[in-house]
């Protein structure tokens, strides 16, 4: 079986699923995590059915999950890289975005202060206030509105909540095999992730379709295959 840590349904790009590998099981579900710490958010992930596969940010949240772990498992990483203030501003300015209306701002959309966990304690209430003066200016009342208004600033402060726990440096000390595969300009983060047994491959493929592109999944099974054969080692 096969961990798969990718935030469901925020980005363009081709999903981890793309790979078409067989027992791929999702490890970000509802309800999602609304932790603001790599560690508390790896916490919430349980423990995976054996390797994990991991795009972009959540490959922090990959080396979070492997760090609390005994036997932590191999990991694949698909253009690894942590996450940014800049991310987080961004992900907050587009929810923003989205609501209608001229409501005064109390959280500072340029930047997440230091405090994660108050500024999203602090989003979550000013995105349903803002929420619920859109929906109660088109006349809808108090119970007409309960749903929409949590169903959709939930989907906003969890995301949030992922950046933010994706942020920052990870744990040095080696967390087992790894395996990261680059699309064609994207930087290589070796000096980001954990010391130890890592394995690096670039594939001639945008960022956009590397986990569809035709050269990914040998080098992913190949990888695989390889640790079939290698004794698991203890942590």
């Amino acid at each position: 079986m096969l961990a798969v840590l990718d935030y469901p349904g925020r980005r363009p790009e081709a999903p981890v699923t793309a790979l078409g590998l067989d027992g791929m099981v999702p490890l970000l579900t509802d309800p999602l995590p609304a932790e603001v710490t790599g560690p508390a958010y790896a916490a919430r992930l349980g423990e995976p059915p054996g390797p994990v596969l991991a795009y972009c940010a959540a490959s922090a949240l990959a080396v979070h999950l492997a760090h609390r772990l005994e036997h932590p498992p191999a990991l694949v990483f698909f253009d690894p890289m942590p996450a940014t203030a800049a991310d987080v501003a961004q992900a907050y300015a587009r929810a923003l975005g989205q609501v209608p209306g001229d409501v005064e701002r109390t959280v500072p959309a340029e930047a997440p202060p230091e405090e994660p966990e108050l500024f999203l304690k602090a989003a979550h209430e000013d995105l349903t206030r803002r929420t619920e003066a859109a929906l109660r200016a088109q006349g809808l009342g108090d119970d007409a509105i309960a749903e929409p208004v949590s169903h959709f600033v939930r989907q906003h402060v969890t995301y949030l909540a992922y950046l933010l726990a994706a942020r920052g440096p990870l744990p040095r000390e080696p967390v087992g095999p790894m395996l990261q595969v680059l699309s064609r300009d994207h930087p290589d983060h070796r000096d980001w992730l954990p010391e130890g047994e890592l394995t690096t491959v670039r594939v001639d493929s945008d960022r956009a379709g590397l986990t569809a592109h035709e050269s990914t999944r040998p080098v992913v099974l190949s990888f695989l295959s390889a640790l079939s054969a290698t004794p698991r080692r203890q942590h």
